[in-house]
């Protein structure tokens, strides 16, 4: 029985130098847990009646995947991404099965995919054609199309009014400077997306100085229709005055019919000069992709060459109550068993999970100088097993022999 004790822990040695041998190999490799091999006592039945047991030797009882947070490496890519604290990466493949990563070294396959070395599709929360994130869970996709023109329907106007201006002289005309107070002009876009010019005119009432009415014109066509707005003592809107001016049924050539609302309400006529603060509206032209980045929600936002920007998807995490108990796959991918539990996935930054690095990995939780002198323990203890091997055989030599 002593010999097969000590071979015991000659082979318990020999896998704990393969536990760390994998460590320091995999030590460059983006994502890669380290293991940690941990050993159960063995034990023979009761001696007759003095309740003693005799030792058997050791077995290798599991190996452990340490998820202790690795160093961040920081990269050109975008789609480069690492977990800062818990969770994991969701990844599915082609037959529907799913792996669990830390790695997060991915790159578009020919579709617009997000996927990782092995081709596995990167699970996130899917976005509308709007932006706005859906609770539901797929791949996450690159989307490289044009983006779509939006009619302007709204349009918001802020600044100063010279409250020192005297009433003009002439009639309203767009074409006679003297004839309003102000004006200010802002790009506004039809239903095919071709921009169009819309100026607002601002002239004092002759009949009430503290009363402006507000023209509007398109490509330089007045528009029928006016509002008024009206100040009281100290530069600010009356309750009384309006505050919208709505231009209904404008008919621009080869495009829809435009109602544009036009917000009035940051309009103040204080005693210096006549100033444009703000004049935003929501329309925009047709777009093309001009690049995409994720966030620290993990959410990804694609830029267009007309300045609009869309989420499209946002990375799913998973965290699982015994992490250590996930089985190794390889290709740094982890399964699901019975020990580690049912994964709950939820977006980054939720619960327990960590936020995501962009252009970021995170490099192997290894420790070079801690492996190599857990290799030279582990050499130590098959040297010792041999050695108890070679004094045992020598004893029994010498039992024989006599």
């Amino acid at each position: 029985m002593s010999f097969s004790t000590s071979i015991s822990g000659l082979d318990a040695a020999q896998e704990r130098m393969a536990v760390i041998s994998n460590n320091i190999v995999n030590a460059g490799t983006v994502g890669f847990k380290k293991g940690e091999a941990q050993f159960g006592d063995l034990y023979s039945s009761a001696l007759q009646d003095t309740g003693a047991s005799a030792g058997t030797g050791v077995e290798l009882t599991r190996i452990r995947s340490d998820f202790t947070q690795g160093e961040f490496q920081f990269t050109s890519s975008a789609l480069d991404l690492a977990i800062d604290g818990s969770g994991l990466f969701l990844l599915r493949g082609e037959n529907g099965t799913d792996e669990y990563s830390r790695a997060g070294s991915f790159q578009s396959d020919n579709n617009g995919f997000i996927v990782n070395d092995s081709g596995l599709r990167v699970q996130g929360y899917q976005a509308d054609v709007n932006g706005v994130l859906l609770p539901t869970l797929g791949d996450l996709r690159v989307d490289t199309s044009l983006l779509r023109q939006k009619q302007t329907g709204n349009v918001s106007f802020a600044g100063n009014i010279d409250s020192r201006v005297g009433v003009p002289e002439n009639a309203f005309s767009i074409d006679d400077p003297t004839s309003f107070s102000s004006t200010s002009t802002t790009t506004i876009y039809d239903s095919a997306g071709n921009a169009k010019q819309l100026a607002l005119y601002f002239v004092r009432d002759p009949l009430a100085a503290e009363t402006f009415n507000v023209y509007a014109a398109i490509d330089d066509e007045v528009l029928p229709g006016t509002t008024t707005l009206v100040f009281d003592a100290t530069g600010l809107l009356a309750p009384a005055s309006a505050t919208e001016l709505a231009i209904v049924g404008y008919q621009p050539q080869d495009a829809l019919v435009m109602d544009i609302n036009v917000d009035l309400s940051g309009v103040n006529n204080f005693g210096s000069q006549s100033t444009t603060l703000d004049f935003s509206q929501d329309g925009y032209p047709a777009g093309e992709l001009l690049s995409f980045a994720f966030d620290d929600t993990g959410t990804l936002i694609s830029t267009y060459t007309n300045g609009q920007q869309r989420a499209q998807g946002q990375i799913a995490l998973a965290t699982f109550v015994n992490p250590e108990s996930l089985q190794p796959l390889g290709g740094n991918g982890f399964a699901q068993t019975d020990e580690s539990g049912d994964p709950v996935i939820g977006a980054p930054g939720s619960g327990a999970r960590g936020s995501i690095r962009a252009s970021a990995l995170e490099l192997a939780n290894v420790d070079i100088t801690q492996e190599l002198l857990a290799l030279i323990e582990a050499q130590r203890s098959f040297q010792s097993n041999a050695q108890s091997i070679q004094a045992l055989n020598e004893a029994s030599t010498s039992i024989l022999n006599l």
